[in-house]
Formats: structure tokens, sequence, C-alpha cells
């Protein structure tokens, strides 16, 4: 039975928006770049998530963290206390985040076409439920099938989350397919436990080397409709 699991954020939701109204709401940055700083966040964001964790990072530290050193690549300084107030701006933008529109359509032809749906993502467990909860995405996707880096103790792209998600809904490795737009935590990861793997790369990131290649690559949001369709 074919599977299909979904990262999260910036591959269900554009990312971006709730971050570049928290950017004109607290810097004056230029608008051409925001998307550059937000790209530079995520990367430093990735680097030292697993670190939180262990108990080696705060969550409040890793904020701090991403922000002043994506600030940094343009030459602004951040105190501390104006990275938490960027973050506690972004969270509250994110409250009002949406599917993108072709995301939707592909849940549903998933569901009507019995194409089992999981969701893998990292972050905070009260943090990625509220968005989750934002999305509506229970209506799609089961509960049980839904694994939060935080709750299981893994983060992407530890295999131990992808084969705790394969375990957990008895999918067969073939037959899985996971989608998202970090190669670095998706796609690697996901190929790393034997699924096969669509980068989402609607932002036109340049792929880096990996030993790891992805099966399909998506470059417009638009497509991912298109592409659930031939699986």
């Amino acid at each position: 039975m074919t599977s299909v699991l979904f990262d999260l954020d910036d591959t269900l939701y554009d990312q971006l928006e709730p971050f570049k109204k928290a950017v004109q709401k607290n810097f004056l940055f230029p608008t051409s770049q925001i998307e550059d700083l937000y790209l530079f966040s995520r990367s430093f964001a990735d680097e030292v998530f697993p670190l939180t964790h262990t108990g080696e990072m705060k969550l409040e530290d890793m904020y701090i963290y991403r922000m002043q050193n994506a600030c940094a690549q343009f030459g602004m300084q951040l105190t501390s206390t104006q990275a938490l107030q960027f973050q506690e701006n972004y969270k509250y933008f994110q409250g009002q985040i949406e599917l993108f529109a072709d995301a939707k359509r592909a849940l549903s032809y998933c569901t009507h076409h019995n194409i089992s749906l999981g969701l893998i993502t990292n972050g905070p467990t009260n943090h990625q439920w509220g968005k989750i909860q934002q999305l509506g995405l229970l209506h799609w996707i089961s509960e049980r099938n839904i694994f939060i880096s935080s709750t299981v103790g893994f983060s992407k792209p530890d295999i131990h989350l992808f084969e705790y998600a394969e375990q957990s809904m008895g999918l067969s490795k073939k037959e899985t397919y996971y989608i998202g737009d970090s190669y670095e935590n998706d796609i690697e990861g996901a190929k790393n436990a034997g699924w096969k793997a669509i980068w989402f790369n609607h932002r036109g990131r340049k792929k880096p080397q990996s030993q790891f290649v992805f099966d399909q690559v998506l470059k417009r949001k638009s497509s991912l409709y298109e592409t659930i369709q031939t699986l």
C-alpha cells in the first residue's frame, strides 16, 4: 500500500510569510533580502536544533543563535532581547498560517484514494501541534501518524525518527514516499531509511553535496498535487 509522509514547515504551508511579517515588524530590513535571511535562519536552526533534544542548548538560546547569526550575514548585530522579541512576533504570526492550496488538494487526493498519510516534523511538541491544529491537518492525517521530534526524542535527519514512524505505521519501504523542502533533513533522512524521497524545492535552493539522491524534485508550489497523482 502506498504511503506518503510530509514534512510540515515550508512544505505544507509558506513559512516565509510569518517570518516576513515578524521581520517587518521588528527591523528595517530590505524586503528583497528577507527570503535570504529566512534561509540563513533555517540553516542555523538546523545546525543546533539536535542540541535542544540532548539538553545541551535551551530552545530560547537556539532562537537567539539562529537570528543573531542570520542577521550577522547582512552586517546586523542583534541583541538577545531583540532576537527573542522577533521570536515572539514570529510565533504570533504563525498562528495565522494557511495550507498551500496545492497541499490541500494533494492531501484530499490521498484520502480519497486510500493512500496512507503521515507527518514527520522537527520542533517543540506544543509549538508544532499549534501549527498542525491551525492548518487543520487532523482532517486528513490521523493523530497517531504524526511524529514530532521533541515527542519521539530524535530529530531529522536521524534515521531513528524515520524508523520509529515506519514501525508505528507498518510502512513498506518500497511503497513509502517522504516529501520535504530540506535536503539535509528530509531527503537525506528519508533515503537513509530506505524510503523514496521527493524534494519540494520551491525556493530554488542549491543541491548540497550528498551521497543520497532524491527520487523526484518539485520546483513549483503548484506541482505537489500533480505529482501525488502519479505515485
